[in-house]
């Protein structure tokens, strides 16, 4: 199960984090000292496209997909 929300960075001594709602936890099962994978997409366009694009055509024996519409995914 994948849950996307908005969460503000806040500075937590030398570091950074985000709070994650107890809602979006509890759903999802975690809770202190597990371990997580966050994904953080960029926010640039470009980047992200870049990103993304080098995700498709996992298999080596293919061409790269090449995206009609370089501003959708």
């Amino acid at each position: 199960m994948t849950e996307v929300f908005v969460a503000k960075v806040r500075r937590v001594g030398n570091s950074l984090g985000i709070i994650i709602p107890k809602d979006i936890s509890d759903a999802l099962g975690f809770g202190h000292g597990d371990t997580i994978h966050v994904a953080i997409p960029s926010t640039e366009l470009k980047t992200r496209n870049k990103r993304l694009l080098s995700l498709i055509g996992i298999d080596r024996g293919k061409k790269p997909f090449k995206r009609e519409k370089e501003d959708r995914y």
